[in-house]
């Protein structure tokens, strides 16, 4: 009788762990929902034309880094502003397509993103990659780093 114990506590523990490392999977699925969702969001707003709206996925942050075409800007608003001057328009906007290629989560609190980026505008149709560090700060999924190229 002892052993049908030991082996029903056994059985039982390996449930338990078997059920914990299901709700854990499922927990860290989440996070990478949001971060669809956020991006999504941003997708969504660039191509209504309303950059203020894009913006809100990055960290409104001094420390915000973007890199792009050899150059770092440093800062939410150097960024902004960066967008308003080279898509002054709705035209310049063009609508923009991101394709998500991978989203690996570094902690409960950064992921790495890497993706393309598609513009389709009446005159061309510029393409390109990008690699995003992305953070919940404040309860809020934001990227605090781009680097994106052609």
């Amino acid at each position: 009788m002892l052993k049908n114990g030991l082996l029903n506590k056994v059985s039982w523990q390996r449930v338990f762990a078997a059920l914990l490392l299901l709700v854990t999977c499922h927990v860290s699925a989440v996070p990478t929902d949001e971060i669809t969702q956020m991006l999504k969001g941003q997708e969504d707003a660039w191509n209504r034309g309303d950059l203020d709206a894009y913006m809100q996925g990055y960290w409104k942050s001094g420390q915000l880094r973007f890199v792009s075409n050899g150059k770092f800007r440093f800062g939410w608003e150097d960024t902004l502003a960066a967008y308003k001057k080279n898509y002054p328009n709705k035209e310049a906007l063009g609508e923009l397509k991101f394709t998500i290629k991978e989203i690996k989560m570094l902690s409960n609190y950064a992921a790495m993103v890497v993706g393309r980026w598609d513009l389709r505008r009446i005159k061309d149709a510029p393409t390109g990659v990008f690699t995003l560090l992305i953070e919940k700060i404040d309860d809020r999924w934001v990227i605090t780093m781009d680097h994106s190229s052609d």
